[in-house]
């Protein structure tokens, strides 16, 4: 398993600037393709399905060492965390699969990306 920090500085890094909500979108549907290709998860974080939709404890953990570590700073009027350090090495596997999900989602819109995600078989279990 490749490291919850690793995944998610190399999402932010590949986006630039993004919300968590979009990042965390990404990384399950990077998850999903995981387990079926690679036969495991990338990360250990733990998803939380709700009424409203889901949440990653762990994420905002993460995302806090890195605005700590002056990796992520907020873009006010962009709405978004720019990511600042350099990209994480991943093993080449787990990059392709990231860029992969990155590309395949690169024009949805914040409301189809979250459809996306909650109407697929997978998020019901």
């Amino acid at each position: 398993m490749t490291s919850s920090l690793d995944v998610i500085s190399y999402i932010f890094n590949a986006l630039n600037c993004a919300h968590p909500f979009r990042v965390s979108r990404i990384l399950l549907l990077a998850e999903w393709r995981a387990e079926e290709r690679l036969g495991h998860r990338l990360t250990d974080l733990t998803y939380v399905k709700e009424s409203f939709g889901f949440y990653m404890e762990g994420l905002a953990e993460v995302i806090e060492y890195l605005q700590n570590r002056g990796c992520l700073e907020k873009v006010e009027e962009e709405k978004c965390l720019r990511y600042l350090c350099g990209p994480p090495e991943l093993p080449p596997d787990v990059a392709s699969l990231l860029e992969e999900i990155i590309a395949e989602t690169k024009g949805l819109s914040d409301r189809e990306l979250n459809k996306l995600v909650i109407e697929d078989p997978r998020y019901g279990r």
